[in-house]
Order: structure tokens, then sequence, then C-alpha cells
């Protein structure tokens, strides 16, 4: 029965690594962590800076399922809201979404290009270039 419990456990935990993503930045960025406010009013547009005082780069992959998870965690919007919110902002001409790149390698190379840069992306794909602000579960 131990071993039984054991097994779970260890499958659980490889389940949510597998499942979590990693806000990232480029590891020559002057930011070490952000807060989960700043991370929405940075993704939504509400604020063009970093915590550094740096213009953002926003990036973001295709994805939808990441996008989802993201955005439901930082700021509590479902599909629709940020659908809705995205609609108004580009509209009244007072923000655009983040740019959207393909394949997580290519959010990858931009950002460990780019110290500005801030993304996400699934935890198991970041590398040694790369510095983790955030981790979302």
């Amino acid at each position: 029965m131990l071993y039984f419990k054991i097994f779970i456990s260890i499958l659980f935990s490889i389940n949510l690594y597998a499942n979590s993503l990693a806000v990232i930045v480029s590891k020559d960025s002057n930011i070490n962590n952000i807060s989960k406010k700043m991370l929405s009013k940075i993704f939504l547009a509400k604020t063009k800076v970093l915590p550094s005082g740096e213009r953002a780069i926003l990036v973001e992959n295709t994805n939808k399922d990441y996008q989802i998870k993201f955005y439901k965690e930082i700021s509590n919007k479902n599909e629709k809201q940020l659908k809705k919110y995205w609609t108004k902002m580009i509209f009244t001409g007072r923000g655009q979404p983040p740019m959207k790149i393909e394949s997580i390698k290519e959010v990858i190379n931009f950002v460990q290009g780019n110290k500005n840069a801030i993304s996400y992306i699934p935890y198991k794909d970041v590398n040694s270039d790369l510095k983790i602000l955030m981790r979302i579960k």
C-alpha cells in the first residue's frame, strides 16, 4: 500500500509539472520577480512598462489552452471575457493584445534575444537562457 501511495504521489507531481506554465524573461532581463497584479496589468495593456521601468515587449504562443490557463490565473478572465476585453481595447485605441508566435521554440528564441520581452510557456520547455518569474500550476 505504501508503494502505491508513493507511485500516485510521483505520478501526480509529474502531471502538475507537465501542465504548469512558466512566466519567462531573458536571463539578461533586469526583472527577478513579478506579482500577478503586475502581470495582469502588463498582459492586459494597462501598462506598457515592466517593473524595471523598461518598455515591455509581450509575446505569447498561439495555443488557446495556454492562453486560457494563463489569463484565468492572472486576471480571472475566461476566454469569452478576454475576447470582449480585447475587442473593446482595440476599438477604443487603448491597447493591443500581445504579439502571437506559432511555436514554443520561436517564443523562447524571441524572449532570449530581447531583454524586455516577457511571455509564458510550458514549464517543461524552460532552458538555462531564460529566467522564470512565476510558475502557474
